[in-house]
């Protein structure tokens, strides 16, 4: 499978490399949204794979390399080259961690990993300074503030979430590994649009990861997902409070899911109006559940016909 990294065009940090192994199947939405705030501020200082057999640190610049990883994936690194290399770990083991270099969750870790780089933007910018270089020096000094600002930017935006109101708004979204107007893309989609409205096609799993836990974080997500992903992905989804259900489907020809697919994906979502609706019922919005009803009505309906 094709690896991301992400690139914004601005100075880099050069003295040190960050890379991330085997971390975003385990992250929840705040850290997600945590290391996207992170990865949008320090240009390719941040590099992210899945697997250990991907990183070639051989290639890697001559510099102080931090590996964020989990003890899973330590154990299977072979490549480890002579060059400097520290790692934070997300430590399944409680007796183990320390709160410096292994952690118990995963927004822990994404806030070493945001000391770490204003520790090295402030070394940098000192260094800058030194050189003469004074332009970037206040470059790397304003982005050092700015880690923990939008850090703390990131934690208010989930705190205002209020988690006492029941939420009616559903998504369905569809993460393909190409993208692919199929026949059994456009009948779902033709299926569901007077129940969900507002279907999003995603190719590449890190824009969808992204986009559920920020722009979607207030919506009870439905996703369905090529097969292709099922193994390397889906347990990155899954961390995801808003992500209700999963399901699979197979676009090579001879095994396509569709009815298999389509079929568990109604009979849940009438379970789920139809919860939503005596949630409804017992926080005494008669409105709100007869709305609820009446979707897991329709519904019911669909079922019959498949």
């Amino acid at each position: 499978m094709e690896e991301h990294v992400f690139y914004i065009f601005l100075e880099s940090l050069r003295t040190v490399q960050f890379v991330l192994i085997g971390l975003t199947m385990h992250f929840n939405q705040l850290a997600s949204a945590m290391l996207t705030t992170l990865q949008s501020l320090t240009n390719d200082s941040i590099l992210i794979y899945d697997k250990s057999s991907k990183v070639d640190f051989e290639t890697m610049p001559d510099t102080t390399i931090l590996v964020f990883t989990t003890n899973q994936i330590i154990a299977t690194m072979t490549n480890i080259s002579e060059q400097q290399i520290k790692f934070f770990i997300l430590e399944e083991d409680k007796n183990r961690v320390d709160q410096r270099e292994r952690f118990d969750n995963c927004e822990d870790l994404m806030f070493q990993l945001a000391d770490e780089l204003y520790r090295y933007y402030k070394l940098e910018a000192i260094g800058d300074t030194k050189l003469g270089n004074i332009s970037l020096a206040k470059e790397k000094e304003e982005k050092a503030n700015r880690i923990h600002k939008e850090l703390k930017e990131v934690h208010q935006r989930f705190s205002r979430i209020d988690t006492t109101d029941i939420c009616t708004k559903t998504k369905l979204i569809w993460l393909q590994s190409t993208y692919n107007t199929d026949d059994d893309m456009i009948k779902i989609q033709n299926l569901f649009e007077n129940i969900l409205p507002s279907f999003l096609i995603f190719t590449n799993k890190e824009e969808c990861h992204y986009h559920i836990c920020t722009t979607e974080m207030n919506h009870t997500v439905f996703l369905i997902m090529d097969t292709i992903y099922k193994d390397s992905s889906a347990v990155g989804f899954q961390q995801f409070d808003n992500v209700k259900n999963i399901y699979f489907y197979d676009q090579s020809p001879s095994a396509k899911t569709y009815n298999n697919a389509c079929f568990q994906l109604t009979h849940d979502l009438i379970s789920y109006y139809n919860k939503l609706g005596n949630e409804c019922n017992a926080k005494k919005d008669a409105e709100k559940a007869k709305d609820m009803f009446v979707i897991a009505q329709k519904l019911c309906e669909l079922l019959i016909e498949l």
